[in-house]
């Protein structure tokens, strides 16, 4: 789904108005009845509290205010914390009419917040029509304080476009933000609802359609999108009939050291839960038998090894069985000894799309002018920690422009680039982001990235054999992984579900999108 700038919505509202003549006005009273509809299903919708800033936001909140008023049982009251003056031209008309309506409105000032406080604690539902998308600076003030005492309420919160104190672009909060337990937004999504900590703030997000003309919607241009669920089914490769172990791939996974024997293992075994035809892990001969032991299915290759790493002569060994496969998958496990360069050095010049992660990532900076040569797609799969080293800068920099710098790196080094975050930033060299708004801190464990590099390689083996993009895999095996996670903890809970756990939901996930 796209994602839109402030801005870019609001040119999407102007040219609704200006080149096909729908009334403002009606596209607010669309969206209040969104509103109103998400009310008269809650069990507690019988006491609302809106409150009200300038702008269009105060106007949806007024908007709900006229249709509450008219057709609901609830017993409404508006906070408003801007005069008439400063709501939209719309705004103000809803404003007259709520007062012919006899809508109860409190002005709210210094004077009589006290008042105004009251009415928040003793509220079931209090909906949050303070600030839309354009606020760009912190929230001071009485504003600040309502923030805070709305936070502060046990009430069931509901917040217009998004959270108040959100910055609609980066997610960021502007000094305090409204903590909601929903959120209903228009058209399209707002890149900052997407973006931590926003996450933390919105609740559920829901996108509804306010009317506005589909030819506007399809036109509309940005670089960035979220990852939805429908439409991850189509990027699903499909399996024919009659096929063979080598219709679906034959994956190399190059990786594991003395004592990291799990990495590799995990990532195999990712590879084909998700529909490899055949999976080969190479790794060093110190750890071959522990592999042969943990893994029934997945094929075995030994190579020379030195102090329990790769030795430079396991590159020559690589080099020449590279041809026997699809897509290699290098990193998992690998180490950080120099003897392995040789290894991804014959990886990185070779003709075969790969996967690089972990420890093969360590060495990338040094080796960044053969991953621009490359022709074959190249998925590297980088957390913040690995993508400080690539790119020279600190891990809080990284934090404050993930999608900015995960689309710069993508660009530079012409490959896809896979932010392993909170919110997993996929960026293509075309200049195209996405956003996975799905998982939980339960991924937040040792071998989550050996699974999600395994998933991806998978994917990838099957979606060019399928004639699907590179990106197609990346994507979805983003998808695959975080929502296997969510499921995963909905059984086991967040705290206690393993890696390999997540390889067991796999197949759950998988099954929805058949």
């Amino acid at each position: 789904m796209k994602l839109m700038t402030p801005s870019a919505m609001h040119a999407l509202d102007e040219a609704a108005i200006k080149e096909y003549g729908i009334p403002g006005i009606l596209l607010m009273e669309h969206a209040a009845y969104h509103l109103f509809k998400h009310l008269q299903g809650r069990d507690k919708a019988e006491s609302v509290v809106i409150v009200c800033g300038p702008g269009n936001n105060g106007g949806d909140g007024l908007a709900l205010a006229r249709q509450l008023q008219t057709w609901g049982q609830s017993k409404v009251k508006v906070l408003l914390l801007a005069p008439r003056e400063k709501l939209s031209e719309d705004g103000s008309t809803y404003f007259d009419i709520c007062q012919k309506l006899q809508v109860d409105m409190m002005q709210v000032d210094k004077q009589n917040r006290d008042t105004a406080y009251k009415s928040l604690e003793a509220a079931k539902v209090i909906v949050d029509a303070l600030f839309g998308t354009g606020l760009t600076r912190p929230v001071e003030g009485l504003y600040a304080e309502m923030i805070d005492h709305m936070n502060q309420s046990t009430a069931y919160k509901l917040s217009v476009d998004i959270p108040s104190g959100l910055d609609g672009n980066t997610g960021k909060v502007q000094g305090i933000g409204v903590m909601a337990d929903y959120t209903i937004t228009f058209v399209l999504p707002k890149k900052g609802l997407y973006q931590y900590p926003a996450p933390l703030y919105t609740g559920v997000v829901e996108v509804v359609d306010i009317g506005m003309p589909k030819a506007l919607v399809e036109a509309a241009q940005t670089d960035t999108f979220s990852i939805e669920e429908e439409e991850m089914k189509v990027l699903l490769p499909r399996r024919a009939m009659r096929s063979n172990k080598g219709s679906f791939g034959k994956v190399l996974v190059i990786g594991g050291s003395q004592g990291m024997s799990g990495a590799p293992a995990l990532t195999s075994m990712a590879a084909y839960k998700v529909g490899s035809g055949t999976v080969t892990a190479a790794v060093p001969y110190a750890i071959l038998e522990i592999m042969e032991q943990k893994l029934t299915e997945v094929i075995h290759c030994g190579l020379p090894d030195e102090d329990g790493f790769f030795s430079k002569e396991a590159g020559k060994i690589v080099g020449a069985m590279l041809d026997r496969y699809d897509v290699i998958a290098i990193g998992p496990g690998l180490g950080r000894n120099r003897s392995v360069l040789p290894v991804l050095i014959d990886v990185l010049i070779s003709d075969k799309p790969c996967v690089i992660d972990a420890d093969a990532l360590y060495f990338i900076p040094e080796l960044t002018d053969l991953l621009r040569i490359r022709k074959a797609p190249t998925i590297i799969t980088p957390h913040p920690g690995e993508m400080a080293r690539l790119t020279g800068l600190t891990i809080a920099e990284i934090l404050e422009q993930p999608l900015e710098i995960a689309k710069k790196v993508a660009q530079d080094l012409r490959v896809i680039t896979v932010l392993k975050l909170e919110r997993t930033v996929i960026a293509d060299p075309n200049g195209d982001i996405y956003i996975n708004r799905y998982g939980n801190s339960g991924l937040a464990k040792g071998g989550s990235g050996d699974v999600l590099t395994g998933i991806i390689t998978g994917l990838l083996a099957q979606s060019l054999k399928a004639g699907l993009p590179a990106m197609a895999a990346a994507k979805l095996g983003c998808f695959l992984h975080a929502k296997a996670g969510d499921e995963a903890a909905k059984d086991l809970t967040e705290y206690s579900f393993l890696p390999s756990d997540t390889i067991y939901y796999l197949s759950q996930v998988l099954k929805a999108l058949i």
